[in-house]
């Protein structure tokens, strides 16, 4: 297989990443980019803080998940260490819980890379650079995704030093990869042809923006749209009401993201291989979301993409149909599936057509 330096070093990372057992009643969810910092201004996580507590405490923990946190957890281009573990000691409580019974693992991002300095000796977890879960004799390659950036592994440094003593001084927030999307497409691309290669299904974090089945958001809402189309055609007239409005909500949200993107970003919002779709590539998203946060998690032989959200910052899900949030005891907190697919079609997909 002839690689570029890039697809090289993550098939370095690939061959010497930990492998775990997934089995079909395994529970498993995957976080990556909470950004932690000390608690003020500046700290991306604050916002969501609360609710990703939450999350852990009252539905992950007593369902018996086990948790992968994927990198880009600690913000150490802008905070120490050691305050940001005194500012958020109820979410390391609850980290130590899933550690305790051996259900926490974690892999490194390009801003929390410092955790394997020597200054840093009290870290309390094992860190990874990558690690792979193993499904029926089929890979499940976790990394962060930074790897996947040439520019990225040259020069971290450079940007942990402008984020410190520049952003952080004028109450900048945490630039990222997300904000570009020629640098986002081109990672995802990267991340996308070493799945292929590989035929493995890879998750990544990184660039902040969710993907499932190798689609980001566009791709996903036009699927939907065609599927829903064709369901309305069979329906009886009685019965078409419902799924008209859901493809009117589905449309709206589709002429939003047109309204608000360039052509450029447009152009590269397709699919990675032109010839086929290969749903290899999967993103996890961000903790650190204006309207919530974002996770994958594998139950019951299925991957499904989950949106958190606090009704009092974000009720656009609230009154859709199409969509069934699900509230969390008495808090205005709720978890929402928005994308479900089952491991053996994808796996099925990729064997067939990579």
């Amino acid at each position: 297989m002839k690689l570029g330096p890039v697809l090289t070093s993550l098939l370095e990372i690939y061959d010497k990443s930990p492998v775990f057992k997934l089995d079909k009643e395994d529970r498993l969810v995957i976080f990556s980019d909470m950004h932690m910092g000390n608690g003020k201004g500046n700290d991306d996580f604050a916002q969501n803080s609360d609710l990703f507590l939450h999350s852990l405490k009252e539905y992950y923990y007593p369902l018996g998940y086990k948790v992968v946190l994927n990198g880009d957890i600690e913000e150490l281009q802008r905070f120490d260490w050691h305050k940001i573990y005194a500012k958020w000691q109820k979410i390391y409580e609850q980290f130590d819980r899933f550690a305790a019974e051996d259900r926490l693992i974690k892999t490194i991002g390009n801003h929390d890379i410092g955790l394997l300095s020597q200054e840093i000796k009290d870290y309390p977890y094992e860190l990874h650079e990558g690690i792979r879960f193993n499904y029926k004799d089929n890979d499940i390659f976790i990394f962060h995704g930074h790897q996947a950036s040439k520019k990225y592994n040259l020069h971290n440094a450079l940007i942990g030093y402008t984020l410190r003593y520049l952003a952080n001084p004028l109450g900048i927030k945490n630039y990222s990869v997300s904000h570009s999307s020629r640098k986002q497409f081109k990672i995802e691309q990267n991340a996308y042809n070493f799945s292929v290669k590989k035929k493995v299904m890879s998750v990544i974090g990184h660039t902040h923006r969710p993907l499932f089945e190798s689609l980001p958001k566009i791709q996903r809402l036009k699927y939907r749209i065609e599927g829903l189309c064709r369901k309305y055609a069979d329906l009886d007239k009685k019965d078409r009401k419902p799924v008209k409005k859901l493809i009117n909500v589905y449309r709206k949200e589709l002429k939003k993201i047109y309204k608000n993107s360039t052509k450029k970003e447009l152009e590269q919002a397709g699919i990675y291989n032109n010839l086929l779709h290969i749903p290899c590539l999967f993103n996890s998203g961000c903790v650190i979301g204006k309207r919530g946060i974002t996770c994958l998690e594998f139950y019951n032989g299925d991957v499904q993409l989950i949106h958190w959200f606090d009704k009092n910052i974000s009720e656009k899900y609230m009154n859709h149909n199409g969509y069934d949030p699900v509230q969390i005891g008495d808090t205005n907190y709720y978890r929402m599936i928005i994308k479900k697919e089952k491991l053996n079609y994808i796996f099925t997909r990729i064997h067939l057509l990579a």
